[in-house]
């Protein structure tokens, strides 16, 4: 007599089947100590953060100073592309797709088009681009040295456009799987601009 069919096993058998090969493609591209091994496997992991929210502490070291001068705040950035940071004093800005609002004593006192500041542009394009985990966006202004560690990875962007070059050398981008924990800015002078963050929240929760 032949056997009858399962229809509900075999769905569930198929659903098994699918999701363990989504884990292990996944898995496929971290390295064995849970860092993404390449800059792509990286920016495919940051890509899955829809909304986060860090406590920041930057630090401005200049030649022209002998003390560092240093604030605190928060930064929340939703995906795709908005990113609000506010010092503990009020100030800062938010950035909602092209338009850039300049925040002082929490009152908006100043409104940029982004795209029309070429210098600005690329700056905000590439701490957007970073977070949504836009490969190609980094890539058409910036060059891009990806190391990895068992405890980190380190990203580095050196910019293409030569008119970027009086402004800076590099920005150093440093995290943890999808947490980026600091972003550090040699300018062209020498000063150097350390943010480091410490993540609050993020959605999805389960993400690391």
């Amino acid at each position: 007599m032949a056997r009858s069919r399962r229809p509900g096993l075999v769905v569930r058998v198929r659903a098994a089947c699918l999701a363990l090969y989504l884990s292990l493609s996944y898995a496929g591209t971290l390295s064995a100590a849970g860092q993404p091994v390449d800059v792509q496997a990286l920016m495919q992991l940051l890509g899955r953060v829809e909304r986060a929210e860090v406590a920041y502490q930057e630090r401005v070291e200049s030649g022209l100073i002998d003390t560092a001068i240093g604030t605190r705040g928060n930064l929340v950035y939703q995906a795709p592309d908005d990113i609000r940071r506010i010092s503990d004093d009020g100030d800062g800005f938010a950035l909602d797709g092209d338009r850039m609002q300049l925040i002082r004593g929490n009152q908006i006192t100043d409104e940029l088009v982004v795209s029309e500041i070429k210098p600005l542009a690329a700056l905000v394009g590439a701490l957007r681009a970073t977070f949504a985990g836009d490969l190609a966006a980094l890539q058409a202004d910036y060059r891009l040295d990806y190391g990895v560690t068992e405890q980190a990875w380190t990203l580095d962007l050196a910019p293409r456009a030569i008119a970027l070059s009086p402004l800076f050398q590099r920005i150093r981008i440093l995290g943890d799987g999808a947490t980026i924990e600091t972003i550090e800015m040699l300018e062209a002078n020498g000063d150097r601009r350390t943010l480091q963050m410490q993540l609050l929240a993020r959605e999805p929760a389960g993400l690391e």
